[in-house]
């Protein structure tokens, strides 16, 4: 006898993620920022739960300045090169497990990966802009998805 189980693709968690993404990118195109970086965060900080969102936080929001203030140093020094690239992710990865913040490698390696298609030229604006996005879009997903560990 075959069990054949039924697959639910679609539970609350992703309908909230979708629409935690849609949103950030709809509030960010309408005040004229990149969203980018806003979207990828949006998706790679998928919690089981609001206090777990909120404890993991406190770690990725310095973990991805790591990775910014290392996509801005090497486009200074490099510019846009493959070379960069791998620098930017290896520098990053080496420094989160270094700090002990494993828990935000992966954003900080997305974020400094990320700004590298958008650090052409306006490094100042983007060393105080992206970190402070960061953080406030983190807020932005924790009440979004609040919702559901509250249900």
């Amino acid at each position: 006898m075959i069990n054949v189980k039924k697959f639910n693709f679609l539970g609350g968690r992703i309908i909230k993620t979708g629409i935690a993404v849609f949103l950030t990118a709809l509030i960010c195109q309408s005040i004229g920022w990149p969203y980018m970086l806003a979207v990828i965060t949006a998706i790679v900080t998928i919690e089981p739960t609001a206090a777990d969102s909120i404890k993991k936080a406190f770690i990725r929001f310095p973990a991805s300045a790591i990775g910014a203030a290392f996509a801005m140093l090497y486009t200074f020094l490099l510019g846009v090169t493959p070379l960069t690239y791998m620098l930017v992710a290896v520098s990053t990865i080496i420094s989160c497990s270094k700090l002990r913040l494993h828990a935000g490698t992966l954003v900080a390696t997305l974020t400094g990966v990320a700004m590298l298609t958008i650090v052409h030229d306006h490094l100042l604006y983007i060393a105080f802009n992206s970190p402070s996005d960061h953080q406030y879009w983190t807020a932005y997903f924790f009440t979004c998805k609040y919702h559901r560990s509250s249900s």
